[in-house]
């Protein structure tokens, strides 16, 4: 979430030259009043009141307090009090409005949010403790959230999803699905994640016969479904594409006249220190979602020993003792994969030797694969040509009898 703050510099009477002075003319008192009454800022509208007061209940609202570590160390600081001077740097909310007493006005409707005697902090309301993020609420997340796809790809935007929901059952949180292009640049899928408030609430929109947006008649998933479905397309894929590395990767084969190399006499070199070790995996963890995590500690991945279900696994990376330097980048060895705590560890001694063992075995099976596949192809075609060659040359027996 934002979290910059931003160097806040005042005027003072000390700033202003003699010459400055010297030049100031008096203001006509007319003027002056005309001027104070062009200064009083308007009254704020309700509807920006409303867009104030729901900005800052997602601020400390359950979703985003599950994840926003900076709003977070901040609660921490005086009994869940957080300065407006600090609620200021956040951008979406400093773009509806900087003025304080404006904020502080569209709180007063608030029963999440409380703000202090003084006016100068608010916090989220004791009588609404924040739930305990364990597994059971995460499960109980997921089973509120929809997949909702068909929105255009470009011109569509927050504030506009968050219009369009408004006609719907009451939601917590929206989540627009991005990726990079080839420039590094966020675009939209056209796919979103929306998580109504309760259980029944999402019941009820899925239950709609059609939602459309504008003409387009709108794909709708639980989320759940959507997660499973997404994570057998991927794992298809990682495989096909794990499968076409092995082989070019694979040392090239020599001239068929000087035959070919046997791959499992070539001792395979492995880097020591190189594996990481996981446990307490997710449900649906994938290995696309231990890469995305690792590449985060800028992990060099070689390959990842897992496949969904599984509990453990093991991630080999690139470089010597690569693995002590990612795992040093975590907090006491737990990363969070799929909202769920994964603890990770560096093979070592004996344990490392077995898994390298191992891993170097099935390297030399998936070339000896690869170089069989070569030669019966090879030899198919060898003896496609002879079969050719022959017939060309031949008589057939009918014809040699009428000759």
């Amino acid at each position: 979430m934002e979290n910059g703050q931003e160097e806040v510099k005042t005027e003072t009477a000390n700033n202003v030259t003699t010459d400055e002075v010297k030049d100031e003319k008096p203001v006509p008192k007319a003027e002056e009043n005309s001027t104070k009454e062009a200064e009083k800022p308007a009254e704020p509208s309700s509807e920006l009141l409303e867009k104030i007061k729901n900005q800052v209940e997602f601020y400390f609202g359950d979703v985003n307090m599950q994840r926003d570590k900076f709003l977070i160390e901040q609660t921490k600081l005086d009994d869940g009090w957080v300065p407006m001077a600090i609620m200021l740097n956040f951008k979406m909310l400093a773009s509806m409005s900087k003025d304080v007493d404006i904020i502080l006005k569209a709180l007063e409707s608030s029963d999440l949010i409380e703000v202090s005697e003084d006016k100068k902090k608010i916090r989220r309301s004791l009588k609404h403790p924040l739930p305990v993020y364990n597994e059971e609420y995460r499960k109980a997340q997921e089973a509120r959230t929809a997949y909702v796809k068909g929105f255009p790809l470009n011109d569509t935007n927050i504030e506009k999803l968050k219009n369009f929901f408004n006609a719907f059952e009451p939601y917590e949180n929206i989540i627009m699905r991005k990726y990079h292009d080839k420039d590094k640049k966020l675009q939209f899928k056209g796919s979103i994640f929306v998580q109504f408030k309760t259980l029944d609430d999402a019941k009820a929109f899925m239950a709609r016969e059609s939602v459309k947006y504008g003409d387009t008649e709108l794909i709708k998933k639980w989320s759940a479904d959507y997660s499973v479905e997404s994570a057998k397309k991927k794992e298809d894929r990682r495989q096909k594409r794990s499968e076409m590395k092995a082989k070019k990767n694979d040392k090239k084969e020599e001239d068929e006249e000087s035959g070919v190399e046997d791959d499992n006499e070539k001792e395979t070199t492995l880097p020591k220190g190189c594996v990481i070790h996981f446990t307490d995996a997710p449900d649906k963890c994938t290995r696309e979602d231990i890469k995305e995590r690792l590449g985060e500690l800028d992990a060099t991945i070689a390959f990842v020993d897992f496949k969904i279900g599984d509990k453990e696994g093991w991630v080999r990376l690139q470089g010597e003792n690569s693995a002590k330097t990612v795992v040093d980048k975590m907090k006491e060895g737990k990363v969070i994969i799929r909202e769920k705590e994964v603890t990770c560890r560096v093979l070592e001694g004996e344990e490392e030797e077995k898994y390298l063992a191992k891993a170097k075995e099935e390297i030399a099976n998936i070339r000896q694969k690869y170089v069989k596949g070569k030669k019966r192809g090879r030899n198919a075609q060898r003896g496609q040509r002879k079969r050719r060659t022959s017939d060309s040359d031949s008589v057939p027996a009918k014809k040699a009898a009428l000759g």
